[in-house]
């Protein structure tokens, strides 16, 4: 069983108080990759974590058709911020049944929380030219993690958990 340590819950916050930048790496069923760059991402408990589903069209059809998934933060070499999350994972998106449960989480409980994530937590960092001005969110991913690897120099793909 993967538990997270306090840094790696504090990496996966920083760099604005929207949480951090990661890199969300799926596949379709017959081996095409994709790699997005998510922004809004939060951590659940000791072993899930959350990322907003605002740009995720691809990434969504490889989670239906492949739920495995990997997730790297986007500037690992700051603060020892080395790590590579894998699991699986489900875009719960609104109307599912609010009882839908993914590994002990529940869809209402997460999209009461989380599903207006640019209002709970908007990202004051990014300048205001760039900013959408109406966000979209269709759900939260959620990622039940299953194994963590290093990505430190020298211990690439180490298993740590």
């Amino acid at each position: 069983m993967v538990t997270f340590t306090n840094e790696m819950k504090e990496a996966l916050r920083v760099p604005g108080k929207g949480g951090s930048l990661i890199h969300m790496a799926t596949s379709s069923l017959d081996g095409k990759p994709n790699i997005a760059a998510m922004r809004f991402v939060a951590t659940h408990g000791d072993d899930k974590i959350l990322i907003s589903d605002m740009f995720l069209l691809k990434t969504k059809m490889n989670l239906k058709e492949n739920p495995e998934c990997s997730i790297a933060i986007c500037h690992p070499m700051d603060a020892g911020r080395d790590w590579v999350f894998k699991g699986k994972a489900v875009d719960i998106e609104y109307g599912f049944p609010p009882e839908f449960d993914w590994y002990g989480v529940k869809a209402k409980e997460i999209l009461d929380k989380w599903g207006d994530w640019a209002t709970l937590e908007p990202p004051k960092e990014v300048p205001p030219d760039i900013v959408f001005p109406k966000p979209a969110q269709r759900g939260v991913v959620v990622l039940h993690v299953e194994e963590i690897y290093s990505i430190e120099k020298g211990k690439t793909g180490e298993r740590i958990q």
